[in-house]
């Protein structure tokens, strides 16, 4: 069976859209066909194609979180050994997001949210330790989700927003 053009560049270009399009139409197919097998779970094959766009935006999500707790990392402890170690991951990390992200991912992602877990992971990390900055940073993201997928990463221009 052919792909249509169309569905071929959304499938390529918004894994997300395309998952829940094709779910949507699977559950059409279902209460409107007669002639489907029984033995086809409709709804259960609906819920997997969806569970692919599903899977990469929270992986996207990793990516970006990841992304603030190196970011946070390089702030606490800029004399660290690691930090050569921290920009490459950031740099790594970037590449991972910007691979899998769609356009439809954009309303999806709460980067507040993001960086509200990637704070409070911080805060655990360091707790007790020397470095009161991380209690200091903002609650809200410091960086908003275009600066988080720019096409190059600034790791040393977005580590020094986020005092």
């Amino acid at each position: 069976m052919r792909k249509s053009s169309d569905m071929s560049t959304l499938y390529d270009d918004d894994i997300l859209l395309w998952s829940e399009q094709q779910a949507a139409a699977i559950r059409r197919l279902g209460r409107s066909a007669r002639e489907i097998p029984n033995e086809l779970d409709i709804e259960n094959v609906a819920e997997e194609i969806e569970g692919v766009g599903r899977s990469e935006l929270a992986a996207v999500e990793s990516y970006l979180e990841l992304i603030f707790v190196h970011l946070i990392k390089l702030v606490v402890e800029p004399d660290s050994t690691s930090v050569r170690h921290w920009r490459g991951e950031i740099a790594g990390f970037h590449a991972n997001a910007r691979r899998r992200y769609s356009p439809s991912m954009r309303h999806r992602i709460d980067v507040n949210a993001l960086w509200r877990s990637a704070r409070e992971q911080s805060l655990l990390a360091y707790e007790g330790a020397e470095h009161e900055c991380v209690a200091g940073l903002s609650v809200k993201a410091p960086l908003a989700l275009d600066e988080l997928l720019a096409e190059k990463i600034d790791v040393a221009g977005l580590a020094s927003r986020l005092h």
